[in-house]
């Protein structure tokens, strides 16, 4: 013979909250704990040094400049040109 059932009481739940939500919910968890994990080990700088940064930082700071007195403007014709007019009024 079947075991009789007792009837719930007005107003309960018959389905718990997280029904069918344990699965996801645990991959989010394992989620989050893997990218704190890498956040972690990222910031500890096993990358780079404080000197890398500063010797990057000066090249890129001295990278840009130009000597106009070094390199007149102009094609090279012109510049060979003005270079041997200059000797000539030097008397070179």
């Amino acid at each position: 013979m079947a075991n009789a059932t007792t009837p719930l009481p007005p107003g309960s739940m018959t389905v718990p909250p997280l029904f069918g939500w344990e699965l996801i919910l645990t991959g989010l968890v394992v989620l989050v704990v893997v990218a704190v994990a890498f956040l972690m080990i990222s910031a500890t700088g096993t990358g780079r040094d404080e000197r890398s940064d500063w010797k990057a930082w000066l090249d890129a700071r001295s990278g840009g400049r130009e000597d106009p007195v070094v390199d007149p403007p102009g094609p090279p014709v012109q510049r060979a040109e003005t270079h041997r007019a200059a000797e000539q009024t030097r008397g070179n």
